[in-house]
């Protein structure tokens, strides 16, 4: 597995992959919005969640700076049809009109469980209950997105490395993750050398929009996807609309948490974890493809 999550506290459980060496950086403006917008954003009748739509086009997916690691090379064109994505991370209170009961913890005394945080503690096989859980309520289809709906929502119509690239003070305005504010309480911590004012997780929607209106993309809480994980997968993956390995061990997960500093709050970055693993910083969001409203 993939390992390149946060703090030693996790580090007994994650099994590290090995990473080959960085390669030459590719075009990194090579993003095209082909399309026009999906439709209207809209909010799903039963639990008030925004979807924002997300327009057609191609992009170069993966590592575009050569300094990421091996299992995010090579960059290669990927082009998607345009899909609804959350606006924001599935909340805590979202979370539990499907489970009352569930609790995504604290963190040496700061709660991850306020209704209007990221859910935590969430396997990727809860996240695809909770899908079909919503789907069936509301009359319309959700799912996980896949990996390469993510990174493309993700990018907000760019080719950085991050959305923020060109703002200095981006890290910290558009980003919850491992800074300054954090360090205060942690001083072992790696951190950004900035203060985005949050110790854990922060309210969903806390931190600027990239340029498609998402919020929280990278940082607050990790982020399933619906594809299995491969580190050899960019070599063989379809141009078009890619769903992922046709099965595999473990499932991705992606943007970076709390917890993690510039190394994988990053939008290539990538991961791998077992389908039942739950653990304090891992959430995620719906998407919903294109119908007919």
């Amino acid at each position: 597995m993939v390992s390149r999550i946060f703090i030693a506290v996790i580090a007994a459980l994650i099994v590290t992959a090995d990473h080959s060496a960085m390669a030459a950086g590719t075009d990194k403006s090579a993003v095209s919005v082909t399309g026009k917008a999906s439709g209207a954003a809209f909010a799903d009748p039963s639990t008030g969640m925004a979807f924002m739509p997300v327009p057609g086009g191609c992009f170069l997916m993966g590592d575009t700076y050569g300094d990421g690691q091996g299992d995010e090379k090579p960059a290669h064109e990927v082009c998607l049809d345009g899909f609804f994505i959350g606006k924001y991370e599935v909340t805590n209170a979202q979370y539990r009109m499907f489970k009352p009961e569930h609790s995504s913890g604290a963190y040496e005394g700061n709660t991850l469980n306020d209704d209007n945080q990221p859910t935590g503690n969430v396997s990727w096989n809860d996240a695809v209950a909770y899908s079909k859980w919503l789907s069936k309520r509301s009359g319309r289809t959700y799912r996980l997105p896949t990996e390469a709906e993510w990174e493309y929502a993700a990018r907000g119509g760019t080719g950085e490395r991050n959305f923020w690239d060109n703002d200095p003070d981006g890290p910290c305005r558009s980003a919850n993750g491992a800074d300054l504010t954090a360090k205060s309480q942690w001083p072992a911590w790696t951190t950004t050398n900035c203060n985005d004012g949050y110790k854990v997780a922060a309210p969903v929607g806390s931190f600027k929009p990239n340029a498609f209106g998402l919020h929280d993309m990278m940082g607050n809480a990790w982020e399933w996807t619906g594809d299995w994980y491969d580190a050899e997968y960019y070599f063989n993956s379809p141009k078009s609309n890619p769903r992922g390995p046709a099965s595999g061990k473990l499932r991705i997960p992606r943007g970076g948490g709390w917890g993690n500093a510039s190394e994988c709050v990053r939008v290539s970055d990538r991961n791998g974890f077992d389908p039942e693993f739950r653990i304090l910083f891992l959430g995620f969001r719906l998407v919903s493809p294109v119908q007919n409203q």
